[in-house]
């Protein structure tokens, strides 16, 4: 399918695209194609599932991310990525009050009912505030996009011009959990009360943690992404959110990031609802759930509980993402707790991971410090004194790494 952008795609501007299996492939290879002739364009997308080879290669785009996934890690050490630092729920407002406002924005759409109304499918994110914003939107109509109810149905009015596209959605799947994955998720479950209200993220850990939650009752969903495991815990009776302080009834999630069995999953699912990122991850929002357990994972940590899931050691190949939104609300949550989870160790190098300084930016804050979890063990962190920290993180750092970190302990600050 050839698309002429030209009409659509002034120079220098910021074009918003849909993240993950909601980006639509025919608009994104036209821009890239396209970019330099158009006069050059900001490009600003999260978490592109393509292979990003001929992003690398491109002429004429500035990419900008709100992480360091996928190919925008190879992005940013190539120097073409710049990365724009905000908390996930804070992007919408960024939007609306003029501070990066999107011109153009590329989605992908499901046919449209009777009412010609249509839904965004896979990922909602900051979409919808995008496309208010927007000069133009453009779309990709694609039959194989899932169905998905709540923030995600729009008006056709929405859309500047739709485009046919017979390629399916870009599917995302996880490595598989090891042993180390199933070490630190038996801990997370032991924490985690029957009626709970859960957020635990994507990804092998999180599949790990979805497994050892399946003999649980009544948990509630409230969450910015959720994965295939998400179907694993609904199909075990583990989520009935029965005793969810809001949304009663259904679960709540932004983004799916999934194979086609999740898709499948969550087309026409009324028990799912997708609903806007300045809704999941608002502290209006959050601060309802009085059993809120957020589990979310690091890149480091160190002795005093300062958490970093950004970069390390100069490369940016995380994201702030919601962490801090939901870890606040956790943290914050009458009878709920904010949970860190990490391996001890990275890579076949074994780099250390429980740290007595972080190689990359501050994250999450020490004092939201609550309880970090490994393979060797829990440490409890809040309400300890900075010692007491450090000898609580040493003790389920790697054991190779302990006497190390001991000695960085008298200076602590």
């Amino acid at each position: 399918m050839s698309i002429d952008l030209s009409p659509h795609i002034k120079p220098g501007d910021l074009v918003f695209c849909a993240q993950l299996g909601a980006a639509p492939q025919s608009l994104v290879k036209a821009l890239i194609e396209q970019a330099e002739s158009l006069g050059g364009v900001r490009f600003l997308n999260s978490f592109p599932l393509d292979p990003g080879a001929d992003r690398l290669t491109s002429a004429g785009v500035d990419y900008l991310s709100m992480d360091g996934f996928g190919v925008n890690a190879k992005l940013f050490d190539a120097k073409k990525l710049d990365i724009v630092p905000a908390h996930f729920g804070d992007y919408a407002r960024l939007f609306h009050d003029g501070l990066l406002v999107p011109d153009v924005v590329f989605c992908t759409v499901t046919p449209a009912d009777e009412a010609r109304r249509r839904s965004l499918g896979l990922s909602l994110d900051h979409l919808r505030d995008a496309m208010e914003c927007a000069r133009v939107v453009l779309a990709e109509e694609n039959a194989a996009m899932p169905w998905t109810h709540g923030d995600s149905e729009i008006s056709s009015d929405f859309l500047t011009e739709v485009f046919s596209s017979t390629q399916p959605p870009d599917l995302w799947q996880a490595r598989a959990p090891g042993p180390v994955d199933h070490a630190i998720a038996e801990q997370v479950a032991r924490l985690v009360p029957n009626g709970a209200t859960v957020q635990y993220g994507v990804g092998a850990t999180p599949d790990a943690i979805a497994r050892a939650l399946a003999g649980h009752k009544d948990l509630g969903c409230h969450s910015g992404s959720v994965a295939d495991s998400y179907v694993d815990l609904v199909e075990a009776g583990a989520i009935s959110n029965k005793f969810k302080e809001v949304d009663q009834g259904f679960s709540v999630a932004t983004a799916l990031y999934g194979s086609q069995r999740l898709s499948d999953f969550a087309h026409r699912n009324t028990q799912l609802l997708m609903r806007r990122g300045r809704y999941t991850h608002s502290s209006e929002t959050l601060r309802n759930f009085r059993k809120l357990y957020a589990i979310n994972s690091a890149l480091e940590v160190d002795l005093t509980g300062q958490v970093g899931s950004e970069a390390v050691s100069g490369r940016y190949i995380g994201a702030i993402g919601g962490q801090v939104n939901f870890h606040r609300a956790g943290f914050e949550s009458a009878e709920g707790r904010a949970i860190i989870t990490l391996s001890a160790t990275a890579g076949k190098a074994l780099r250390p991971r429980i740290v007595s300084k972080l190689s990359g930016p501050v994250t999450t804050l020490r004092a939201d410090a609550d309880v970090v979890i490994t393979e060797y063990g829990m440490a409890e962190l809040r309400g300890k004194t900075l010692v007491q920290r450090a000898e609580a993180m040493i003790a389920i750092a790697h054991p190779d790494h302990r006497a190390e970190l001991r000695q960085a302990i008298d200076g602590l600050v």
